[in-house]
């Protein structure tokens, strides 16, 4: 009986805990003006960080995987140019003491249907 409890618990621990969010970082065609907090919280969708590197703009979402960054794109009617899947945490401090280009370096294109290229 201890046991099924044991198992119980640990199973709700388990369904208790969000699945953790995946990082994309997708270049797009101009500057990033953001979206509205209801539009991504509906999509599952947050904003990491936006920015531009040698005239080349990014925008960093945290997403469950790239259908949700897709869906993202197609509601604010932008059309990205690459999507990125990142070997990095964004967020992670070490990152964060890096250059801009070097962060790039934490970026792998991966296939990406919707995009523009």
């Amino acid at each position: 009986m201890k046991r099924l409890v044991t198992i119980a618990t640990s199973l709700t621990l388990f369904a208790a805990v969000p699945a953790s969010a995946d990082q994309f970082a997708v270049k797009i065609d101009g500057p990033y003006q953001g979206a509205s907090q209801n539009l991504m919280d509906t999509l599952k969708v947050s904003e990491v960080e936006s920015f531009t590197e040698a005239e080349q703009h990014y925008v960093v979402l945290e997403a469950p995987d790239e259908a949700y960054v897709e869906s993202f794109f197609y509601a604010v009617d932008r059309k990205p140019i690459e999507l990125h899947a990142l070997d990095a945490d964004w967020t992670n401090p070490t990152m964060q003491n890096l250059t801009m280009a070097q962060r790039l370096g934490f970026l792998r294109e991966i296939s990406c249907e919707f995009c523009t290229s």
